[in-house]
């Protein structure tokens, strides 16, 4: 009984120095989910656009993940780090919200640009929590958080096609091109046939400027990007070799 009375003591004082450490951070994480729900209730009422106040939603509960990942992982997330996570998840409903992603073609890249470099920075130094900056370490590390990065990116182009077949909407943002190339379009087997210089295409009736690709590009697009982020992460580590780390593993709290 006195054993149970003794643990139970220092879950308390752990979670009491927890929430010390981060009370700022928290404070903060209420602000934006103020705006969130300000944002919601907009939607709903004033703009009735169903769409975005569903965006909007999820996004208030994704918000929370840097602070719960302080609490799960056992780590500290520097400010900079926390701040900038925070806005990256703010960046996706901001883009759909605003039309940011109409507006700025780039805005989509330097989303998925930045989940590269963010995944890869998580999976590589929990991987490294407690493990000696050999060589070796350092490279598996890189692999392990490349790996995760990647594996994300893929969840999420799944989650968009789905979407996308569920809900009729477009979050593979279809593109028009201007040259097919494709094995259908040629007489021999193995052969490559090639329709040059689209101007026009007939569908329906409707003329279109060139012919509609369906989100392939737009996902390729998406995973490359990704994969740009990571590797400019895997250059900072492979540089600092972990002299500055910039997540904090094991700090009790």
């Amino acid at each position: 009984m006195e054993y149970v009375m003794v643990m139970e003591k220092r879950i308390r004082d752990r979670l009491s120095q927890g929430l010390k450490k981060r009370k700022e951070k928290i404070l903060f994480l209420l602000f934006i989910e103020a705006l969130l729900l300000f944002l919601i209730l907009y939607y709903l009422t004033i703009g009735k656009d169903t769409g975005n106040a569903i965006r909007v939603t999820i996004t208030l509960f994704l918000a929370t993940i840097p602070i719960g990942m302080e609490y799960l992982f056992d780590m500290i997330i520097p400010w900079p780090v926390y701040i900038f996570s925070v806005f990256y998840t703010l960046g996706h409903v901001m883009g759909y919200c605003f039309l940011l992603y109409m507006h700025f073609p780039w805005w989509d890249d330097m989303m998925h640009c930045t989940e590269g470099f963010l995944f890869t920075m998580f999976g590589y130094y929990y991987l490294s929590a407690g493990a000696e900056g050999s060589k070796k370490a350092l490279v598996r590390n890189l692999v392990f958080g490349i790996s995760l990065s990647i594996l994300i990116a893929v969840l999420w182009e799944m989650t968009e096609y789905a979407v996308d077949k569920i809900w009729l909407l477009d979050m593979q943002k279809d593109v028009f091109v201007s040259r097919i190339d494709s094995c259908l379009l040629a007489g021999n087997t193995g052969a490559v046939g090639s329709i040059e210089n689209i101007g026009e295409v007939t569908v329906g009736g409707r003329v279109l400027p060139g012919y509609i690709d369906i989100g392939l590009i737009d996902t390729m697009d998406d995973l490359i990007m990704a994969l740009i982020g990571s590797v400019v992460f895997a250059v900072y580590a492979l540089t600092d070799r972990d002299r500055h780390p910039i997540l904090r593993f094991g700090t009790n709290m």
